[in-house]
């Protein structure tokens, strides 16, 4: 159980240039009761940005600097692969966005649940809005609404959220690490639907609470990685026929962004750059 757990468990923060929020997660790691050991992965940061971090960076916070952006996937594999063949006693470790910002007992709770069952191979906090993520080849991510559980309730889900997931290190020994041809947005969806492949559990646990405050700004070089990895996902876990019937809904969708842009509450030049975004992704 979680109070006989007295070796401390690796968390992964990968961070790129936002000293701040990467500072406040790590006070709200740092306020878990949980023996911690963090490590900060930079992501090849702006200089400037580098310093403030580097500047407020606690003394037990190891920082782990990275000569290019290797995106989520493959700055994560980085201490991963080395967590994996090394003689750690931690059969967990977390991994997290700079902006996570998990509430009160939520890091305990995650653990609690991976003990009480050994075939959960990944799981996931709530972000307390009772929605469950579902996944399919045609619309790839999407959220239900849902009747909350009992806090420590773990429900299976198809994909993960990937703001802070646990992770078994028996599981990702087994299926592997992230696919860094996602580079971002929608590796931890392919290593949940992976893990289920192999027979692994995956759940969301109901009373883990994580806030995520990161901006939603729309850019044309995101849409063009979630469309981009959507296909990826689609043809990977649906086949071909599936990406190709995704490839040509989305396309409608984007047409769509061009010819009605009164529907939509961004500028239309910035809804032009998406288009052509979705379309360099297809």
């Amino acid at each position: 159980m979680l109070s006989e757990i007295d070796v401390s468990i690796p968390v992964f923060i990968l961070h790129w240039n936002c000293p701040e929020e990467c500072l406040k997660t790590l006070q709200c790691f740092l306020d878990q009761d949980l023996p911690l050991e963090i490590s900060v992965i930079d992501n090849a940061s702006n200089p400037n940005q580098l310093q403030i971090l580097k500047q407020h960076l606690p003394a037990n916070v190891k920082l782990v600097l990275l000569s290019e952006n290797k995106g989520w996937g493959g700055g994560f594999n980085i201490v991963l692969s080395e967590w994996l063949v090394a003689n750690t006693k931690s059969p967990y470790c977390f991994v997290s966005a700079h902006d996570a910002i998990p509430q009160d007992n939520c890091l305990q709770i995650l653990v609690e649940s991976m003990e009480n069952d050994p075939k959960l191979g990944i799981v996931c906090p709530e972000y307390g809005d009772a929605m469950l993520p579902k996944f399919s080849p045609l619309r790839c991510s999407y959220f239900i609404p849902t009747k909350p559980q009992s806090p420590g309730t773990v429900e299976a889900v198809d994909i993960p959220h990937g703001t802070l997931t646990l992770y078994r290190k028996q599981c990702l020994a087994e299926i592997g690490i992230f696919d860094e041809r996602y580079f971002a947005y929608g590796d931890e969806y392919d290593l949940g639907l992976r893990a289920q492949r192999y027979n692994w559990k995956v759940g969301m646990v109901w009373g883990a609470v994580v806030i995520n405050p990161g901006s939603w700004t729309p850019s044309p070089i995101k849409h063009y990685l979630i469309s981009r990895n959507s296909l990826l996902l689609a043809q990977v876990y649906g086949g071909w026929l599936q990406g190709i019937l995704r490839a040509f809904l989305m396309l409608i969708n984007s047409v769509k962004i061009v010819l009605l842009p009164s529907i939509f509450s961004t500028e239309k030049s910035v809804l032009i750059q998406i288009f052509w975004a979705r379309l360099k992704a297809i």
